[in-house]
Parts: C-alpha cells; structure tokens; sequence
C-alpha cells in the first residue's frame, strides 16, 4: 500500500494540469498514488488527464457525468478511493516543491499524534511568477511564531491561533490522517466556501499539529480560483467564512464532554456573536434594503448584546421605511 494517496480535484484547470502533475510526480518522495477527479470540465482537461493513463503513479482516474459544483464533494470522492496512510489534495491549479513530500512526511512522522502537516506557500499568478507568500496572512496574530518550523498540540493551536481565521489558507500545502479525517465525519460539503478551514479545526480536536516554515507550496492565484470568487463578493464572504462555519464547529463540538471541549465552545460562541455584530451592521449600513434587515433579524439570535443591536435594527428598520414612504 502507498504511504500518501494525492488526490487531484479538477475543473477547468488544463492551462496548468501538465505543471501540476509534473511536480507530484517528479516528488523526491515516491512512495504515493495519485487519484486524478475531473468534475465535468469543459475545457481540454479530459485530454491531458487521459495522457497520465497508464502512469504507474496513477492509481485512479474518475470522471464526473454532472458538474457537483462542490471541490470538497470531489474531496470526499477521492479520498473513499484512497488507500494511504496519508491524503495530499494537490489542487489542479497549484504547485508543488519536489520536496513538500518528503518535508511533510517527515514533520508527521516525528510525533504519532499528528493528524495534520502543512508548509508555508508562495503565492503565484496565472503565469507562474511568485508574487508574495502567505506570511503576511498571519503576522497580525504573530509576527514571529509562523516563520519556524513547529509542532503543538491540536487545541492549542486552535486557541491560539485558528478559531480567528484560517492560517492554513491552502489545502495544496497541506497533509492530513486519512484515519483521522473518517473520524470527524469528512468534509461538510454543505459548508462550500470554507469546508477547508472546517476540516482543519475538526481535524486538530482529535491530534496535533506540525509546520514547515520553509514555503514548498506554489499557491496559484487567477480569475476563476476559488478564493477570487469569494472574496470578489464580500457579503457572500463574510457569511460563508464566518458565521455559517462557526455553527457547524459548535455543533460539531457540542458532542463532546470534556473541559477542552468546552472552553473551546464558548470561545466559538463569542466569535460567532463578534461576526454576526459585523454581518449585521454591514447588511443593514451599505445594503439597507428589506431583505436584508430580514437576513439581519436572523442573524439577531447569534448575538450576546442582544438589546443593544437590537435597538441599532430598529433606527435602521425605521429609516429604511420612512425613505420608502418619503419617496412614494
């Protein structure tokens, strides 16, 4: 059996298929599979994929009939097929050291806790060249602890770091347990925008932790990228990456009994009130419409200073309805 199953999601990446599969297959460390998924690209995807057919490396090849719309329902697909200790989801766009295996394996295998191994990224344009790394993404949390190699225990990390945001921006970068991510009940495939950062917090309730500091991962940012979609859409943004996954990690968390457990719900919980303040006063200060002070409502029961925000609705409920009539 492989060590590490890579899995490939794809859509409508040819420009950089033949790159991507040229830095995982020409890894340092080659005790791997690759699982390449193409979810119904229009592009000439099909054909450059079909090329890596009867690679000895290529262990699978699946194609979609309808589009699912969803990378982390490919995510779920490849990795049922996976026979690996270890999962690489090397996205189609991004790019890879030929050393980030052999790096991340190693990190991992220094501690039988770890669930999770990342590295450091370059970010990259649509032609390839570098043009800044991920560093800056967590210098406001610390502006030091990011620029060494580290392991620490799961929770911990969360406090510390990732119940802000996630510090782990790129799944490209990182490695994880497939054990482990059957344990805490795979990707939530209904949560599509952030499902990434989801896992990782799921993921490190159950183990640890360990960084490479050195950036081995090429993060590739273009037009049609994921992260350029959403954050092309603040509203969509902000609701997706806050508020819809601060929900599911305290749901998730709410089965567990422990003092760890608790502490981190409750930290949740005020995160969750903060970020839905903010959706809030957003919504209802550049988009006061109906719909939106009725999105605002619901919103309303996340929040600890219910009285206070409340009041905020009512002067804006009020304005909004006295335009309207002013301007009958």
């Amino acid at each position: 059996m492989p060590k590490v199953s890579v899995i490939v999601p794809n859509y409508n990446h040819a420009p950089f298929l033949q790159e991507r599969m040229g830095s995982i297959l020409n890894q340092i460390y080659q005790d791997f599979e690759v699982i390449i998924l193409d979810d119904c690209s229009t592009d000439n995807s099909r054909e450059i994929i079909e090329s890596y057919r009867t690679h000895p490396k290529v262990s699978k090849i699946i194609y979609n009939d309808i589009n699912s719309g969803n990378t982390f329902v490919q995510w779920n697909k490849g990795i049922e097929q996976a026979r690996g200790e270890w999962i690489w989801i090397a996205e189609s766009d991004d790019v890879a050291d030929v050393s980030l295996l052999e790096n991340l394996i190693h990190l991992a295998e220094q501690d039988e806790n770890i669930v999770l191994s990342y590295c450091q990224s370059y970010k990259i344009d649509a032609e390839g060249k570098i043009i800044g790394n991920w560093i800056d993404w967590t210098e406001d949390l610390d502006d030091s602890f990011f620029k060494r190699n580290f392991t620490i225990v799961g929770y911990e990390y969360i406090k510390k770091f990732l119940h802000y945001k996630n510090t782990i921006p790129n799944a490209s970068a990182v490695i994880f347990k497939k054990e482990s991510y059957f344990i805490v009940d795979k990707a939530n495939i209904d949560v599509p925008f952030c499902a990434d950062w989801l896992l990782w917090l799921k993921l490190l309730t159950i183990g640890n932790i360990a960084y490479y500091a050195i950036p081995l991962n090429y993060f590739r940012e273009h037009k049609n990228s994921v992260i350029a979609t959403v954050w092309n859409n603040e509203k969509v943004f902000r609701y997706k990456y806050d508020i819809i996954l601060r929900k599911k990690f305290i749901y998730f968390f709410e089965k567990k009994s422990d003092l760890e457990s608790k502490e981190l719900i409750q930290i949740f919980k005020k995160d969750l009130s903060q970020e839905s303040e903010f959706e809030i006063k957003y919504l209802i200060n550049n988009c006061p419409n109906k719909e939106n002070l009725n999105k605002s409502w619901h919103y309303l029961k996340n929040i600890d200073n219910k009285i206070s925000i409340f009041c905020f609705l009512i002067k804006k409920g009020l304005f909004i309805l006295k335009n309207k009539i002013m301007n009958k």
